[in-house]
């Protein structure tokens, strides 16, 4: 049987717009691109991790279960994955499992970006346990290392918010709305200002 012929250059190009879609939380989207780079390059893990990613972000954690344990399985380094593994297991409330897989991701350096997520999803499970201290670490090192990281912006300020730093709060909306007010998570800082102001709680979204 002749082996199937995969074009990994033209699934590439999938698999930026991919990323660039996750980035924008455009989750949907960003599944459907990524599936299709996938019909070209079946092989391609990291167009595999990003479209478990895409659909955990979703709420989809079944499916992007099966889809990152297929990549770990094939290449047990793949950062991206192990990372989004870890927010799935936080999101099934494996939180053990969670703070496993997401420290491993955060300790690895052959993907920068990856452990930057991780960070930030441990922040997230640091919150969840009431580790404020832990999460706030998480969070900050985000913002320092990627300004344009608005979601921890977001949820850097949800956290000063939920322990009655009213003050730091608004700053970390306000810092997070000025980096980009067009991003969709800087139109949501925007949106967690103007709640508090009006007496209301800001969203969780993450």
């Amino acid at each position: 049987m002749r082996p199937v012929r995969e074009d990994h250059l033209g699934a590439s190009t999938y698999v930026e717009k991919g990323w660039h879609l996750i980035a924008v939380a455009d989750y949907e989207r960003a599944e459907a691109i990524l599936a299709k780079a996938l019909t070209l390059a079946a092989s391609d893990n990291q167009a595999r991790a990003l479209l478990g990613w895409a659909q955990m972000r979703q709420g989809k954690y079944d499916l992007a279960l099966r889809e990152l344990q297929h990549v770990l399985a094939a290449d047990p380094l793949c950062a991206v994955a192990r990372a989004s593994l870890g927010y799935v297991c936080l999101r099934k409330g494996l939180i053990r499992e969670a703070e496993d897989h997401l420290t491993r991701a955060t300790q690895q350096v052959r993907d920068p970006r990856a452990a930057l997520y991780a960070c930030f999803y441990l922040g997230l499970l640091y919150t969840s346990l009431g580790r404020v201290h832990e999460a706030q670490g998480c969070f900050e090192k985000g913002v320092s290392l990627a300004p344009n990281f608005i979601e921890a912006y977001y949820e850097l300020g949800r956290l000063h918010w939920s322990v009655g730093e009213a003050r730091e709060a608004v700053k970390a909306w306000s810092d997070g709305q000025a980096a980009n007010r067009f991003n969709i998570w800087g139109r949501r800082c925007a949106e967690a200002l103007r709640q508090v102001r009006s007496g209301e709680e800001p969203r969780s979204f993450s």
